[in-house]
């Protein structure tokens, strides 16, 4: 009996593991590489099995040409030993020859290995239908190269863009002058927000007398993330299903909202695939997704169309397939995704064409300044391989998993984007604020490893590149054991929060990019999910509580959530910062957007407040959690005074188990001397300077 649930459980990984899964019978040698690297970057081979550092000599490991002429090229053998890394080598097309005699497994098992790869000066559009059909026919050849689509969604950088109006609240936007859009937005003291398969748009002019002046009612197909302003346009960012095409687009539709009571549509646009985010920025819109093309279908001898499609309701009503001189190839990746970008001109955006670009090879994480887009994909261990206990038939299975981070970049000048080039480095990224553009270099904060691994215990990295990704300087083997949980880069400082069982927060002099240090570090319980600037000397955490206990079943301490906590950080001396106030926010189960949505936090300078959406819980009997309330808080934060409670705009619970999700503020916003809370069926108005409520708005 217990082997027959063995096996069906095995069975059953295997079924929603398509794609990733390798079947082993013999430990072989298998090679895995992209085709395609950029001749300023290395290209490299990594094998299932180590390479002797004796035996990587010019007779065992060698280059050859198209002509199949040994060329030079420097050849070394990464940290791990199951990768070459190959460099110095001039535009063209080469083999990489690898004798069996190299591998540390040796005998009949092992056996030479000839991988072939091309050096490209720059990056070229895909020639023909048969080139694009050949790069999906290698991923069929090797299965274990496929990489299903992630759908998971990252001072010169402030926090603040420039508003639409002084008097009203702004995008929570991590880049000055790169707006990134959000579920409400506030223009001439009207709100727009996100509801279901809508817009409303509620007139605040009389905040003693809210108004629903209009409606926009979205199609049942389509699914609205977010809003972005730019002039007179609002501009609805979504994912739409087409039923008849069998696949799913990302849409902006934009509408003339001059007179906000009679929005007006103007235009859609949409590129196939899974929305990742947007950008404006230099009056031009960015769009940014992933694309998964059924490539599998060329298993049967199908006729596909593997070309991302595009739609622009300006033109024909239909989709079309992208013009092959408008796909690229990444160099270094192969993994079946396509990375989508489109570029609207938005001062025309009426009339304007919007220039789409397709480049195979997919990303999950980008940074956008007003210069330069950055992407990022994560790099896979595909040679982690996990025995099944008791396995049937000497099965196994191989289990990916994500050990470094690819990174590349494009010049933007409006709706022209222009490649520069691409770089990997050690570990992963955990969000949009751990990079940061300052000064033209690129820095990232990656995590290497995981903190439950004991045999390999986790590392924390900060890299400085220049323009063209270049490692300037790194600072490496930060907190092992630990994993970063919040970054933020505020000029010539870098602010870096890991967690495993302690909170310390370390800052990073970044000001000569040679030669990064750790000026300080700060221990204390509980951990910041964001960071935000209050001033140059001082830092407000949002995050978690935290306490030991102990496992009398494993008789080892372990650390969980309480309430959620607030702090602000002193870093004035940078050797030695302080926890300069906190509060405690609610009790065990308590949480707020903000943690992990920095477009939640409110913010105001005239009266300094800081606030965010939060529901309340506190701890029952034994693990269980009692719902206590839900709505909105608003807290004043200043270097001198600290963090005081202002305004608790909290609807108490009366005897309701957990809260209730139509009245569920999603975010706070003010508007001249009002505050407002937005949910997702009522938007409710206060007197900014005392919280006095002022009237209520129910949305049906």
């Amino acid at each position: 009996m217990k082997n027959k649930w063995i096996a069906i459980m095995v069975i059953a990984v295997l079924a929603i593991l398509p794609g990733i899964i390798t079947l082993t019978m013999a430990p072989t040698v298998e090679a895995k590489a992209a085709n395609v690297s950029m001749a300023t970057k290395s290209w490299q081979a990594t094998f299932t099995k180590a390479l002797k550092d004796s035996k990587i000599t010019e007779e065992t490991v060698y280059v050859t040409n198209s002509k199949d002429q040994k060329v030079e090229a420097t050849i070394t053998l990464g940290e791990d030993k199951k990768t070459l890394i190959v460099s110095d080598l001039a535009p063209g097309n080469y083999k990489l020859h690898v004798q069996k005699d190299a591998f540390v497994l040796g005998g009949p098992k092992a056996a030479s290995q000839v991988i072939s790869f091309t050096i490209i000066e720059k990056l070229e559009a895909v020639k023909s239908e048969r080139e694009l059909q050949q790069y999906f026919d290698t991923l069929l050849a090797n299965p274990d190269k496929e990489v299903k689509y992630d759908s998971s969604r990252e001072m010169e950088s402030k926090a603040d863009s420039p508003s639409v109006s002084s008097n009203s609240s702004m995008t929570n936007n991590q880049v000055e002058g790169v707006e990134e859009g959000d579920l409400v937005v506030v223009k001439d003291s009207f709100i727009y927000s996100v509801k279901e398969h809508s817009i409303t748009v509620v007139d605040a002019t009389n905040p003693k007398n809210l108004a629903l002046a209009a409606t926009l009612k979205i199609e049942d197909s389509k699914y609205i993330s977010k809003l972005a302003l730019y002039d007179h346009l609002l501009i609805a960012i979504g994912d739409k299903y087409l039923e008849k095409a069998g696949t799913s687009m990302s849409t902006a539709t934009l509408y003339d909202i001059s007179n906000p009571k009679s929005p007006k549509f103007l235009r859609e646009v949409g590129q196939e695939g899974y929305l990742q985010d947007i950008r404006i920025t230099n009056d031009t819109l960015y769009l940014i997704g992933n694309m998964f093309p059924n490539y599998w279908a060329l298993r049967d001898n199908k006729t596909i169309d593997l070309k991302p499609k595009t739609y622009d309701s300006r033109g024909t009503k239909e989709f079309q397939s992208l013009p092959l001189e408008k796909i690229s190839i990444l160099p270094n990746t192969l993994d079946g995704t396509y990375s989508l970008i489109t570029a609207l001109d938005l001062k025309n955006g009426a009339k304007a064409t919007a220039n789409t670009k397709g480049y195979l090879g997919g990303s999950s994480g980008l940074y956008m300044s007003e210069d330069a887009l950055y992407l990022t994909t994560p790099v896979y261990d595909g040679s982690a391989v996990v025995p099944a206990e008791n396995r049937i038939m000497d099965m196994r299975i191989w289990m990916p998993r994500v050990t470094n981070t690819q990174i590349f970049k494009w010049n933007v000048d409006g709706t022209t984007m222009n490649f520069v080039g691409n770089t990997e480095v050690k570990g992963t990224v955990l969000n949009q604020y751990s990079m940061d553009e300052y000064k033209g270099n690129f820095r990232v904060v990656t995590t290497e490893g995981n903190t439950w691994d004991e045999k390999n215990i986790s590392r924390n990295h900060l890299f400085i590149l220049d323009k063209n990704l270049k490692e300037l300087g790194t600072v490496q083997d930060l907190a092992p054991g630990e994993k970063v949980y919040s970054a933020r880069f505020m000029g010539e400082k870098a602010y870096v929060v890991t967690f495993k069982q302690v909170d310390p927060l370390f800052v990073i002099d970044v000001a000569n990019p040679k030669k990064p240090t750790v000026l300080g570090e700060l221990k204390i319980p509980g951990f910041s999910n964001y960071l935000h600037p209050l001033d140059e000397t001082h830092l407000i955490g949002i995050g978690y509580d935290t306490e030991q206990r102990y496992d009398a079943f494993s008789k080892r301490n372990f650390t969980v959530t309480t309430n959620m906590k607030m702090s602000l950080f002193d870093v004035s001396d940078f050797k030695n910062p302080k926890e300069q106030s906190s509060v405690k926010i609610g009790g065990k189960g308590s949480y707020s957007d903000v943690q992990y949505n920095p477009k939640a936090l409110f913010r105001n300078k005239e009266y300094n407040y800081f606030g965010f959406p939060v529901v309340l819980y506190e701890a029952g009997k034994g693990d269980e959690i009692v719902y206590k309330g839900q709505g909105a808080q608003i807290y004043e934060i200043t270097a001198d005074k600290g963090i005081v409670l202002k305004g608790n705009i909290i609807e108490e619970s009366t005897d309701e188990p957990y809260e209730n999700w139509n009245q569920l503020v999603q975010r706070v916003v003010y508007i001249d001397d009002a505050l407002y809370t937005v949910a997702h069926n009522e938007v409710k108005s206060y007197q900014l300077k005392d919280f006095q409520p002022l009237d209520k708005l129910i949305i049906k």
